[in-house]
């Protein structure tokens, strides 16, 4: 009996976690914390403040952006945990969703200083079987990844070339480099990545393994860090019955999804911790 009362009590699933009602209290506190945080902005701007007041302000509103991001991460990954089967997969110009990302080098560099290019090898179209929505999110994680290991000067480059089996989309960066590399190392990535929950990789694996992709995190040849993705090739045969190339609504559609991009980018920026004194980690 004692036994069987084990089995019970270890017999919790994704399913039986209320996801709904766990995600509406945390981004309810979170608004709230948003909130108070503008009035607090504007108040002090009206009365005046002193530096320590502001950055206590600044301070809880960058800690509120990477609650937030980690929420969001977390409800991510319970989506697939629930979800009983893989997405199904749709033909995706991948060489238009790496310019959409790169178009926003400018605001990358304007925040960051970080300069952010991208490489795809002469190739015009790469036609990818892939769930969009994993895809973004894949590409999303890969460059704040890259973003955040980065400090003022540095680089980020976005890379595509082709095998005779595989696309591979290479995300680099000069930044702090793996931990595994030494104290110094360690202590370098501890301050790039204060403050996350690290859940960002694990998003990406896991968004690779539903869309039958490979992904690899290893050293740069030089310096820094490279997220290597293999992704199968299309056929022509599977494309057919289910491409439209260059259709009336494109050039809309692709408007609306590099917005939307943008809007991620953006939530992302705002989660970028400032680097820490090692002496306080």
């Amino acid at each position: 009996m004692e036994q069987m009362r084990q089995n019970e009590a270890g017999a919790l699933t994704a399913q039986a976690i209320p996801q709904k009602d766990v995600e509406q209290a945390c981004f309810h506190a979170l608004g709230l914390i948003g909130r108070n945080c503008e009035y607090l902005d504007q108040h002090l701007a009206h009365v005046g403040a002193d530096q320590q007041t502001r950055q206590a302000v600044n301070d809880i509103s960058a800690a509120a952006a990477r609650l937030d991001r980690t929420v969001n991460e977390v409800m991510s990954l319970l989506d697939f945990l629930r979800t009983e089967e893989d997405p199904r997969l749709y033909p995706l110009d991948l060489c238009q969703l790496l310019q959409q990302v790169a178009a926003q080098a400018d605001m990358v560099q304007a925040q960051l200083g970080v300069e952010l290019t991208l490489d795809y090898g002469g190739w015009t179209a790469c036609r990818v079987m892939a769930d969009r929505n994993d895809a973004e999110l894949l590409c999303l994680h890969l460059l704040s990844n890259a973003l955040r290991a980065c400090s003022a000067g540095g680089k980020v480059r976005l890379m595509l070339r082709r095998s005779e089996s595989f696309w591979q989309l290479t995300v680099m960066d000069n930044g702090c480099g793996l931990p595994e590399a030494g104290e110094d190392a360690w202590l370098e990535n501890r301050r790039c990545f204060l403050g996350g929950a690290k859940l960002g990789l694990l998003l990406c694996r896991e968004c690779c393994r539903r869309m039958g992709w490979g992904l690899r995190v290893e050293r740069a040849p030089e310096k820094g860090t490279q997220a290597v993705v293999t992704i199968p090739l299309c056929t022509d045969r599977i494309m057919e019955p289910t491409v439209e190339l260059h259709t009336g609504g494109d050039t809309a559609q692709a408007q609306q999804h590099q917005y939307q991009l943008r809007n991620m980018l953006v939530r992302e920026l705002r989660t970028m911790p400032e680097r820490g004194d090692p002496d306080e980690l």
